[in-house]
């Protein structure tokens, strides 16, 4: 969500109270992490960086997580609810694949297929069957054989490796605390969730979306929410999709992107602030091979390791050293060798190809981890990444 984060959107985000200890429930069927080993260096590799609202997630060569920023429901997972500036080490994940993150919890995607998740589970959107938040990750029991997960305000989706789509949380079209699977829809690649939707890429290419659409974010041509899924219209040959707050990019095949929904500060990327019901380009961008969309702002990654922002500045979450909207892509001057990126709510992230990880935006909860609460609108250095290598680069951090 935006993972997203944000959103982390597509998909990382924020999480709050520390009054109500997450570890509280004791359900025999759920797993609970161990304590895990010290900082090691990061990874390049599809899925492993997410950005929420305020809170962000990476993941390290050896499968272990790191995240900073806002703990007030558990979602840094390291067993308390303190804020971070700094990466803290999520407790007990050593062979994780992908992460995301909600509004304010998390999810890891292991590499048996399994998932794991805390943080916020006021809403059921950590699908363990009951409304305990978690300090420490949770393995998710009743779901096995995951591809692709997805974290959205205040619900979670994921594909499994039959193409099935499974959703959990709260919803406009879903209600409940345990994974669900969706009806009508197959042969599912991956998925994306937004604010109060869900995007979906089929592995025909096309994309499908449910959930709110008051501003057109499901793409279909009209403003009328649903609770099954609807084609989003004209789009074929996508191969990674990003779910923003309200509004929506499609990755293409031959390297350009697709936006639409809402476009209040220029996040659709086409030069005025026109919101669409159905997809139209985004200017000036070729060669992408990753995207991101976080609250009201996207990035894209092209194959020559540049990051390109737009949409919305107010905290410098743009990173181009100022604080104006942005209505087409402007090339983020001083990040170059990217590996992936991530949006979340007023903030932008970028993992290098040296496995260090960089952050522009707002920091009022830590959420840069440069050991300050200072607001940048350049690029500064996430602190407790150092040290790493060169890694192969992946392919899309969106999904």
């Amino acid at each position: 969500m935006h993972a997203t984060q944000k959103y982390l959107f597509p998909s990382v985000l924020l999480c709050f109270l520390a009054a109500c200890g997450g570890n509280s429930a004791q359900d025999a069927q759920s797993e609970r992490a161990m304590a895990g080993p010290p900082e090691m260096e990061l990874s390049a590799d599809d899925g492993r960086l997410a950005a929420g609202s305020e809170h962000v997630l990476a993941v390290h060569t050896d499968g272990r997580v790191f995240a900073w920023g806002r703990n007030d429901f558990g979602q840094l997972g390291d067993n308390s609810h303190a804020n971070s500036n700094v990466a803290v080490s999520v407790v007990g994940l050593s062979a994780v694949k992908s992460v995301q993150a909600g509004e304010s919890h998390s999810l890891a995607l292991n590499r048996d297929g399994s998932v794991w998740v805390w943080g916020n589970n006021s809403q059921g959107q950590l699908g363990i069957g009951f409304l305990s938040w978690e300090r420490v990750p949770v393995k998710l029991t009743g779901l096995s054989n995951v591809r692709s997960i997805a974290a959205g305000n205040n619900h979670s989706a994921a594909v499994t490796n039959n193409g099935m789509v499974w959703g959990w949380g709260r919803t406009s079209y879903l209600t409940s605390n345990l994974p669900k699977q969706f009806i009508g829809l197959s042969n599912v690649r991956s998925v994306s969730a937004g604010s109060d939707y869900t995007l979906m890429l089929k592995n025909d290419g096309t994309v499908w979306a449910i959930g709110t659409n008051a501003q057109g974010q499901l793409g279909n041509g009209s403003f009328v929410s649903a609770r099954v899924p609807v084609m989003v219209a004209g789009l074929s040959q996508v191969k990674a999709i990003a779910a923003g707050d309200s509004h929506a990019l499609a990755l293409l095949q031959n390297g350009t992107v697709k936006a639409w929904g809402g476009n209040s500060n220029g996040q659709l990327g086409t030069g005025s602030l026109q919101s669409t019901t159905v997809p139209v380009t985004v200017v000036g961008l070729s060669g992408i091979k990753s995207i991101a969309a976080g609250a009201k702002n996207s990035m894209a990654l092209d194959v020559y390791g540049r990051v390109s922002a737009w949409g919305d500045n107010e905290k410098g979450q743009l990173g181009i050293g100022n604080r104006t909207r942005q209505t087409r892509p402007v090339l983020m001057p001083t990040l170059k060798n990217a590996a992936a990126i991530a949006v979340g709510g007023e903030m932008t992230g970028t993992l290098h190809a040296d496995g260090a990880v960089s952050m522009a935006g707002s920091n009022n909860k830590g959420q840069l981890g440069d050991r300050s609460s200072q607001t940048s609108a350049n690029p500064v250095r996430v602190i407790g990444l150092s040290n790493a290598r060169a890694l192969n680069l992946g392919s899309a951090r969106s999904q």
